[in-house]
């Protein structure tokens, strides 16, 4: 979201996109400086690209990583092991990087995912259904030969997840080289949220255009958060859940002490947000002016799968608009929850009215103090 002198100093470039920096501060009457620092910030806002201040009339964000199908069963009493466990299984289309995009997508944001999908069966309903959201995966790849990626989950009869298996080999073709070949998108998205399902060199490559964009990133799972310990701190933006911090830092958490020692380890690396999922206890969110934690009203989730990367696409969403960083905390959480009330792990309810009317309807705008207990990962997604 642009300041009113953003919106002054946008107008002027729009009436002659070769003015120059001298004639916008005379104009305007404020310093060369000035208006170099504003233009900057617009820039990274993606409203104008690159010199001559080309408009970019429509921003976007841009997704990069793991779509798959999931199949998705659960228990109706509790999982004996070694055992045949009467339940109920489905199969929908999920992934981190799809369903965090899915959700932007229906907060009305201009929305491209770079993935990649077999060629079979699923991997052709998928693109149809990416196409039928509006999502563009007009730069996404469609190898030959090739099985779409599956995500096998157990849910124990209070929907928690038990066990997964992720059959996942096909994201190694997504290379490097595949994205420099699509700098120009990378370059000009107004955000890039990616996961860790892709290959290190390739997350290492997104992170080449920290300089000119915001990147956020889901860890997805302890084990893959650890392709990229050595360079978190190049991630504008992270959303762990408690395990997956933990992993990251090597700071055990046990108290609220704990969870800033975590947020102030993740800044002096040079991230500059920090969103730490912590199940029914909430958010914990933090930067260099900001730190608290969100808390709603117990609920009872219809589904775990797809509430962290709803998480995520709400803090995507806050992030390009410019909210605080204790505003983008309720704006995810209230985002989650309409996924954990809902069966599928992208709920069609997902709208920007939707969200605000359960912001209001779960309380989440009080902040609460960070109560320890006992809890179950809810916001944990393949």
């Amino acid at each position: 979201m642009l300041t009113e002198r953003e919106k002054e100093i946008l107008k002027v470039i729009k009436e002659n996109p070769l003015v120059s920096q001298e004639e916008i501060a005379k104009k305007l009457s404020i310093t060369r400086s000035s208006i170099a620092v504003h233009i900057s910030n617009i820039m990274k806002k993606g409203y104008i690209i690159g010199k001559g201040y080309l408009i970019n009339e429509d921003p976007y964000i841009l997704s990069i990583g793991g779509a798959n199908v999931d199949i998705q069963g659960y228990s109706y009493s509790p999982i004996k092991p070694h055992d045949s466990n009467p339940g109920k299984v489905s199969v929908s289309y999920g992934g981190v990087a799809k369903n965090i995009i899915d959700n932007i997508a229906r907060m009305g944001v201009r929305s491209k995912f770079i993935t990649i999908l077999g060629d079979d069966m699923y991997g052709e309903q998928m693109k149809n259904y990416l196409i039928d959201q509006n999502i563009d995966i007009s730069e996404s790849l469609f190898p030959k030969n090739q099985s779409t990626s599956t995500y096998l989950s157990v849910l124990d009869s209070n929907r928690d997840m038990s066990i997964a298996i992720a059959s996942m080999d096909i994201f190694k073709v997504l290379t490097r080289e595949h994205l420099e070949r699509r700098s120009k998108s990378l370059e000009y998205a107004q955000a890039i949220v990616t996961d860790t399902n892709l290959e290190t060199d390739t997350l290492r490559y997104i992170t080449s255009f920290k300089d000119k964009t915001r990147i956020i990133l889901d860890p997805v799972s302890t084990k893959k958060a650890m392709k990229i310990v050595d360079f978190i701190g190049d991630f504008h933006t992270i959303k762990p859940n408690k395990i997956e911090a933990e992993a990251l830092s090597g700071i055990k958490i046990s108290n609220e002490n704990d969870l800033t020692r975590i947020g102030n380890f993740f800044l002096e690396k040079g991230v500059e947000n920090i969103f730490i999922s912590l199940g029914s206890d909430g958010v914990f969110y933090m930067n260099k002016s900001e730190k608290g934690c969100i808390k709603s009203e117990k609920i009872s989730p219809k589904n775990v799968t797809g509430a962290g990367d709803a998480l995520t696409a709400g803090i995507a969403y806050g992030i390009i608009n410019d909210f605080s960083l204790k505003e983008t905390a309720k704006f995810a959480a209230a985002t989650s929850i309409i996924t954990l009330l809902d069966r599928n792990s992208v709920s069609k309810n997902v709208s920007l009215e939707n969200i605000y009317k359960t912001s209001e309807e779960m309380k989440l705008w009080k902040i609460w103090k960070i109560i320890w207990k006992s809890y179950n990962i809810i916001f944990k997604t393949d």
